[in-house]
C-alpha cells in the first residue's frame, strides 16, 4: 500500500513539474510583451498609459515567482518521498513545501495535477500543515492592487533597461495631485451625505414635534376623552342623573316619569298602541284557552 501511494505521488509530482514548465514559458512571453509595450509608451511620452500597463505586468511577475516556488517545492518533496512514505509525521524539511503546495492548489486553476497531489497529501496529513505556508509565497498569490511607488519603480527599471531617459517626477506629481483630488471629492461626498442625513433626521424630528403639538392642542380644545367634562369644564348634560358614569340618556321623557309600580306591571298593548297614535285598533284576538276547548269539543263530536 505504501509503495502504491509513493508511486502515485511521484507520478503526480512529475506531471505537476511538467505543467509548471509549460505555464512558465507562456508567462515569460507575456511579461516580455508587456515590458516592450511599456517601454514604447514611455518613449512616446505616454506616461499615463504606460503607468496603467504596470499593474498587469506586476501580476505576471508575481505569478512567475510563484511558479518558481512551486517547482522548488516539488523537487524537495521528490527528494524526501521515501521518508514521507514511511513516516506518519511529515519531515521537518518538507512541512513548508507540503503546506505551500496544498495552499496553492486551491488558488491556481491552471494546475489540475496540483489538486490531485493535494488530495493525496491531505489524506495523510489533513489540515495540520496550514500554518507552515511560506508567507512571501502566500502574499504573492493574493490579488491585492500594487502601490504607486512600486509601479513607478518598475517603469524606471524598464526605461533604464531599454536605454530611455525618463524622469518620473512629473508623473509622480500628477498622480499625487489626482489622488489628493479623489480623496477630497470622496470626503466632500461623505460630508454631503452626512448633511443630507442630518437634514432628514431634523425633518423627521420636526414632523414628529408638529404632530405632538397638534394632538396636544386638540386635546386641550376637546378635553380629555375619559374626563367626562365639556370644554367649559361643566359636567355633560348627556349623562344620566344618578346613573352609571359614561351612559347617555336614551329613554323618552314619558318613560322616565313611569312609577316603579307601573314598571312591575309591564307595558300593556293599549299603552304601546293607542287609537290616538294609529287611528284604529286591531280586532280582539280570541282567547287561547277558548280556542283549545272548542277544538277539543269538535274532535269529540267527530268521533261520535
Amino acid at each position: 500500500m505504501l509503495d502504491s501511494w509513493k508511486k502515485n505521488n511521484k507520478s503526480t509530482i512529475k506531471q505537476t513539474k511538467t505543467r509548471i514548465d509549460m505555464i512558465r514559458k507562456k508567462r515569460n512571453s507575456m511579461q516580455k510583451y508587456l515590458r516592450n509595450d511599456i517601454a514604447d509608451l514611455v518613449k512616446s511620452e505616454l506616461d499615463v498609459n504606460a503607468y496603467d500597463r504596470t499593474e498587469g505586468l506586476l501580476v505576471e511577475l508575481n505569478l512567475l515567482s510563484c511558479y518558481d516556488f512551486l517547482d522548488q517545492y516539488c523537487e524537495q518533496i521528490l527528494s524526501h518521498l521515501d521518508t514521507i512514505s514511511t513516516q506518519r509525521e511529515c519531515p521537518e524539511d518538507c512541512k513548508e513545501p507540503v503546506g505551500s503546495l496544498m495552499f496553492a492548489a486551491a488558488r491556481l486553476a491552471d494546475l489540475p495535477e496540483l489538486r490531485q497531489l493535494r488530495t493525496m497529501l491531505n489524506e495523510r496529513y489533513g489540515n495540520s500543515l496550514e500554518s507552515c505556508v511560506n508567507n512571501q509565497f502566500a502574499a504573492k498569490l493574493k490579488p491585492v492592487p500594487h502601490k504607486m511607488d512600486g509601479k513607478l519603480q518598475l517603469m524606471q527599471d524598464i526605461a533604464a533597461e531599454y536605454g530611455i531617459e525618463w524622469n518620473s517626477k512629473a508623473l509622480q506629481q500628477m498622480l499625487y495631485e489626482q489622488e489628493h483630488a479623489d480623496v477630497t471629492s470622496n470626503n466632500k461626498e461623505s460630508e454631503d451625505a452626512h448633511h443630507i442625513e442630518s437634514r432628514d433626521d431634523d425633518a423627521v424630528e420636526n414632523a414628529t414635534s408638529e404632530q405632538k403639538s397638534v394632538r396636544t392642542k386638540h386635546l386641550d380644545q376637546s378635553g380629555h376623552k375619559d374626563s367626562g367634562h365639556e370644554p367649559n369644564g361643566e359636567i355633560s348634560s348627556h349623562r344620566n342623573r344618578g346613573g352609571p358614569s359614561g351612559r347617555t340618556t336614551s329613554l323618552p321623557v314619558e318613560l322616565e316619569q313611569i312609577t316603579p309600580e307601573e314598571l312591575v306591571k309591564g307595558h300593556t298593548r293599549a299603552n304601546s298602541c293607542t287609537p290616538d297614535m294609529f287611528g284604529h285598533v286591531h280586532p280582539r284576538v280570541p282567547n287561547y284557552e277558548e280556542v283549545v276547548a272548542r277544538l277539543t269539543d269538535l274532535g269529540g263530536k267527530s268521533k261520535e
